[in-house]
């Protein structure tokens, strides 16, 4: 599964590329899919988190703030035999 993150900037239908695609997620924004992506984790081997707001380093803050979230909540998944 892949999961896209855009931002959520207000100026998604008037403003330039920079103006749209520059969104910095609060953690309380990114939050907000973790039922999802762990309802996505229960149906599928993998799922992937693509950040697409990527004016400045807006994309690589919200992975890090997601990957850090997601350690802190996520159980680990039990280990089936063979692996």
């Amino acid at each position: 599964s892949l999961v896209r993150f855009h931002g959520r900037s207000p100026h998604w239908g008037t403003g330039t590329k920079e103006d749209r695609f520059r969104h910095a997620y609060t953690p309380q924004e990114l939050s907000e899919w973790l039922p999802p992506i762990h309802h996505l984790a229960t149906r599928t081997d993998e799922v992937h988190l693509l950040f697409n707001n990527c004016c400045g380093d807006a994309a690589a803050k919200a992975a890090e703030t997601m990957q850090t979230t997601l350690l802190a909540t996520t159980p680990p998944r039990p280990r089936t035999a063979g692996r």
